[in-house]
């Protein structure tokens, strides 16, 4: 039987804490979209709670030591660009503009680099217990939130790719335009699109004869899928170790 410092014990207490507000965080923020369409604030906040979660609760106390440092700056640069890119797109639209393809990149990096470690870390874990069950299931909606940063950049340069028909406030104006997305009506339904599209349900936000959309839709479900069936296949090969 494997026996565990003291102080192996509490970093493992804190980081099973961490998924459990991990998973909390990202349920909220779905819970939340509704609210976030006539308060534009919302979803720019919950996605800064979301990245200082991942800093603070979980990547603190993550078994992985290297590569920690990076996932801080990541996360602060993350913060500061959400922040900047929302009250630009409040107060100057046309600057938001150029600041979406930094904003969306360094959001998904900093996504990717946190998943790719939990799942390191979800490999490690001792015990399989339902703080880290919820760890896996926030990982799997880690993605979704990806894919809905994913699909807002791809509104503000491809607007076509949408059917403005399903999108809140979107047809009132011009299709695409920064005005609609300045007041972020149109940011939560494509944050919960992407969740369809993750849970392969699919949505009438994206239009099926464009390119850019179908290709969007097929890398956000792919990658959902891909994630599931690697760790799976992960701890399935690490549980046949233990018992070779």
């Amino acid at each position: 039987m494997r026996h565990f410092t003291p102080e192996q014990i509490n970093r493992l207490r804190h980081r099973h804490q961490g998924y459990l507000i991990t998973f909390g965080v990202e349920l909220l923020l779905l819970l939340s979209l509704p609210l976030a369409e006539h308060s534009g604030w919302l979803l720019s906040l919950m996605l800064v709670t979301l990245a200082v979660v991942l800093m603070n609760c979980l990547s603190r106390y993550s078994s992985l030591r290297r590569g920690r440092p990076l996932v801080y700056v990541l996360g602060t640069l993350a913060i500061a660009l959400e922040v900047l890119w929302h009250v630009l797109s409040q107060l100057q639209a046309p600057l938001a503009r150029p600041l979406t393809v930094p904003h969306v990149i360094v959001w998904l990096m900093f996504l990717t680099l946190v998943l790719f470690r939990k799942v390191k870390s979800l490999m490690r874990e001792p015990y399989v217990t339902v703080p880290v069950v919820m760890g896996a299931a926030g990982g799997y909606l880690m993605v979704g939130i990806a894919g809905g940063l994913l699909l807002t950049a791809l509104w503000v340069f491809h607007p076509v790719a949408f059917n403005a028909a399903s999108l809140p406030g979107a047809g009132a104006g011009v299709p695409g335009s920064l005005v609609s997305l300045g007041r972020l009506s149109v940011a939560p339904s494509l944050m919960a699109g992407a969740i369809n599209l993750l849970t392969t349900v699919g949505s009438p936000v994206l239009n099926p004869r464009d390119v850019a959309a179908q290709v969007s839709s097929s890398v956000i479900t792919v990658t959902g899928q891909l994630y599931v069936a690697i760790l799976i296949a992960l701890i399935l090969g690490r549980f046949q170790q233990r018992q070779v």
